[in-house]
């Protein structure tokens, strides 16, 4: 009989054991799964944020070659730059100024060509001082090429109650290395 009670007891060892270890492989097992979904999303994270990197590294390189924006040297690309700036402070380009170009200004030493460009605001399109402000702000941070030359705003009496501002007209000047003979 002592024989058989020790088998049993065996057996009933045996059973909570393989039981024990079934629920443990299967604990284990959500965990390693759960561990892979995470180890997943980081992977996915991470090449998100390698991108971004990536992207931040080559703005901040052109910005310090001064190739932002890059297309500035002709024409529509000048014209397109300062339309994209406006329209981030609700300024409408076909609808509100004028821009007119001046002739370039050579350095008499040579080094670099200054071009000078008017903007004309419509007088019947009051902005405000902030809508301005924004204005030129973004055309200077945007480039270091391009600056505020000068500015003529007047503030009629009809509009002094609402703070709407002329813009009579804003000149930006956009400094560009001269191309030498050899270059």
């Amino acid at each position: 009989m002592k024989e058989l009670d020790f088998v049993r007891l065996t057996l009933w060892l045996a059973g909570i054991v393989i039981v024990a270890f079934l629920v443990g492989w299967w604990w284990k097992g959500r965990e390693i799964r759960q561990t892979e979904k995470d180890l997943a999303q980081i992977r996915v994270h991470c090449a998100e944020i390698g991108r971004i990197v990536k992207d931040l590294k080559i703005l901040q390189d052109e910005r310090r070659n001064d190739k932002l924006p890059q297309e500035l040297h002709d024409k529509t690309g000048i014209i397109s730059y300062f339309s994209q700036m406006a329209q981030r402070c609700q300024i409408n380009p076909s609808r509100d100024y004028t821009w007119k170009p001046r002739d370039p200004d050579v350095n008499k030493k040579g080094g670099w060509v200054d071009q000078a460009y008017m903007i004309d605001f419509k007088k019947d399109q009051g902005k405000s001082r902030d809508q301005i402000m924004k204005f030129i702000f973004n055309c200077e941070s945007q480039s270091r090429r391009i600056k505020l030359q000068k500015a003529r705003l007047s503030l009629p009496e009809e509009w002094a109650e609402k703070d709407l501002w002329n813009a009579d007209s804003l000149v930006f000047v956009q400094r560009n290395a001269q191309k030498t003979a050899g270059g």
